[in-house]
């Protein structure tokens, strides 16, 4: 394998051609993953001297890839699309809304807690959809309401949409999960009580972080500590969403709190109410109670754990080699489909379907649900296909390996600070947390192996600023200004949540760096 500066200037070529189409030339994410993936594979024959059959092997372990993550995510569109239909989004959000007049403490619940919960199990820009206009009817300003979810979803990312974006960087790093899942959860963790921060400040500035300061970092550190105990006990798939939950649990009892508090110095005051719930906050809760059943008895009930893993799809995948002595070992991908996160999820629809109807809930109709999972999948399926082919391509035929010598010789040292960037800057270009990790998951590994650092560090500091990113995502932020009625304030909106994203990013280097040095 040459290593000079004409190669590794090559190697990065699609990624340039990737970055180009998207910040430049404004194409959509399947255009231009496309068009790096054409030129991935041009290099790749022609400069890298990769064999066809060196080049089928990483294309057929890219669609494995991705098949793994996008049978969550659909599963996941139609959970969402069937409780929003039925009335039960809009009846959570109507129930949060109630319980308090303190404004900071509305956004707080809705925009901090309820878009995490929501982020959960949906993702996708479902938390900036649903809670942006909830903040909006509450009387708070188009360009709060817009950046408040922003920065209060973006936390539970790498592991939210039932995990969807950690098994992206698992997958193609293929390193242990549990390593690599409590390090995502401890760095996201702070991130956490920083993003509680961040939405008291924007809404108050200092005064307003000094005033909620305990009750912050309490609300913070619940869900912190939520989404680590879930990932130490393997149970990764609703580590976001149980901690969301717990969230939602936690802001409700302090607002109470702090609302019977100030009553009693002041009177009872009027409060801004959103629209009637069509349901109780009990029976809109129950889809998310049956997925939390379900994935707790399939991880926990030996027996049932067993029979679900009985039926499993292995696909083998043999060693290549290319013309320069560049070798991909032989790697196989199990999927045990009956109790594959995703198989989960539509256990949990179904469910859902069947008790909603006993109960007189009336529901959209199945063709109105898959509609809505269509409008927002397809997209999405064919951007992550495409970028998992690009990233797939070059890790076979060394491109990747080139990539991580040139910025491990640029970085040196300095590699764990810059890898939160790598992860949120390719965030902000694909869309995605998930794209992110799936695109430049190996090249972060490669670059710790080359430093003797731990691999497992580097590539949780690439998912959580990955997640980070997910506050200047140009998608979500066109979309909270177009739910939020503000239309053609994206600039605003992003100005606003950059200088968080940066900081929060800059935070999570300076931790990884000193993990690194200390050898954590």
């Amino acid at each position: 394998m040459p290593v000079d500066l004409w190669h590794v200037a090559l190697a990065s070529l699609p990624l340039v051609v990737l970055l180009v189409a998207l910040l430049r030339l404004g194409w959509s994410g399947a255009r231009s993953g496309l068009a790096a993936l054409g030129v991935a594979l041009a290099l790749a024959v022609t400069v890298f001297r990769a064999p066809g059959a060196t080049v089928g092997v990483a294309l057929g372990r890219g669609l494995a890839v991705s098949f793994d993550v996008l049978y969550i995510i659909w599963a996941a569109l139609l959970l969402d699309r069937l409780a929003d239909g039925a009335g039960a989004i809009e009846s959570i959000g109507a129930a949060v809304g109630r319980l308090t007049t303190d404004r900071l403490w509305q956004l707080l619940i809705i925009g901090f807690a309820f878009s995490s919960f929501l982020q959960g199990v949906a993702g996708f820009g479902v938390p900036v959809a649903v809670t942006a206009p909830l903040l909006v009817g509450l009387g708070f300003g188009p360009l709060e309401a817009a950046a408040v979810p922003l920065l209060g979803h973006s936390w539970a990312v790498s592991m939210g949409t039932m995990g969807s974006s950690f098994q992206a960087i698992r997958s193609v790093t293929g390193l242990p999960r549990p390593g690599l899942g409590a390090w995502i959860c401890i760095l996201l963790g702070m991130a956490a009580v920083a993003t509680g921060f961040a939405v008291a400040h924007l809404h108050g500035g200092w005064a307003a972080v000094r005033r909620s300061f305990w009750s912050v970092l309490v609300l913070g550190s619940a869900m912190a500590a939520t989404q680590l105990a879930f990932s130490l006990t393997r149970q990764w798939t609703i580590a976001a969403f149980a901690a969301g939950m717990v969230g939602m649990g936690v802001s409700m009892l302090l607002a109470r709190r702090a609302q019977v508090h100030a009553d009693r110095r002041n009177g009872p005051s009027a409060a801004v109410l959103p629209a009637r719930a069509a349901m109780s906050a009990r029976l809109a809760f129950l889809p998310y109670a049956i997925l939390i059943v379900l994935v707790g008895a399939a991880t926990l009930v030996g027996p049932l754990r067993e029979a679900l893993g009985r039926v499993q799809v292995t696909l083998s995948f043999p060693g290549v080699t290319t013309g320069h002595g560049w070798n991909a070992g032989a790697s196989s991908y199990v999927l045990p489909l009956p109790g594959h996160p995703g198989s989960l999820l539509l256990y949990a629809t179904t469910l859902t379907a069947l008790l909603y109807g006993r109960c007189g809930v009336a529901l959209p109709a199945w063709r109105a649900v898959w509609a809505g999972a269509r409008a927002q999948g397809v997209p999405t399926t064919l951007t992550i296909v495409l970028l998992v082919w690009v990233a797939m391509v070059m890790n076979y035929s060394g491109m990747t390996f080139l990539l991580a010598r040139g910025l491990t010789a640029t970085f040196g040292a300095l590699f764990p600070f810059v890898s939160p960037f790598i992860g949120l800057l390719g965030t902000v270009i694909t869309g995605s947390n998930t794209s992110s990790n799936l695109l430049f998951g190996a090249l972060q590994r490669d670059g710790a192996l080359l430093l003797a650092l731990s691999p497992t560090l580097i590539a949780a500091l690439q998912s959580a600023g990955g997640a980070l990113g997910s506050m200047v995502t140009p998608a979500k932020v066109v979309l909270a200004t177009a739910t939020t009625g503000s239309a053609g304030q994206e600039g605003r909106v992003m100005r606003v949540t950059l200088r968080y994203a940066l900081l929060m990013t800059a935070g999570l280097g300076l931790a990884g760096w000193l993990a690194a040095a200390l050898r954590l």
